[in-house]
C-alpha cells in the first residue's frame, strides 16, 4: 500500500513539473495569458501598419506557450478584419528577437489560405 501512494505522490510531482519541461507546451492563464496577449496585440498592429494582414482582436479562446528556438505562441482568436467582419483564426507566433524580422507570426482562417508574415521585435 505504501508502494502505491509513493506512485501516486510521484505522478502527481511528474504531472505538475511538465509543465516546466524545456520544450513543453504550457497553456495561459492568469498575467501569463496578459503578456501573452499583448504579445499578439503589437505582431497584429505591427503587421496592420505594414503589408498587412490588417486585424484586430477581438477575444482569445485560448493560447499556449512553448520554448523552442527563441518562443512560440499558438493562440486560438476571434480576429476582426477591416471591414468589422470576425473570423475564428489560429495565430502562431514564433518570436526569435536576434535575427532581423525574426517575429514570424501565421494566420490560419479556414476557408482562407494560410497567410504567414514576419516583422522586427
Amino acid at each position: 500500500m505504501f508502494a502505491v501512494k509513493v506512485i501516486f505522490v510521484l505522478a502527481l510531482a511528474l504531472l505538475v513539473a511538465a509543465d516546466n519541461i524545456p520544450g513543453g507546451i504550457s497553456k495561459l492563464e492568469g498575467d501569463r495569458l496578459k503578456e501573452a496577449e499583448e504579445t499578439l496585440k503589437n505582431s497584429l498592429s505591427k503587421l496592420s501598419s505594414g503589408d498587412g494582414p490588417s486585424y484586430k482582436l477581438g477575444k482569445i479562446i485560448s493560447a499556449t506557450h512553448q520554448v523552442v528556438a527563441g518562443s512560440k505562441y499558438v493562440f486560438e482568436v476571434e480576429l476582426i478584419d477591416g471591414e468589422s467582419k470576425t473570423k475564428q483564426c489560429n495565430v502562431e507566433i514564433w518570436s526569435r528577437p536576434w535575427l532581423p524580422n525574426g517575429i514570424e507570426v501565421t494566420f490560419n482562417c479556414p476557408p482562407e489560405p494560410q497567410v504567414v508574415k514576419s516583422h522586427s521585435a
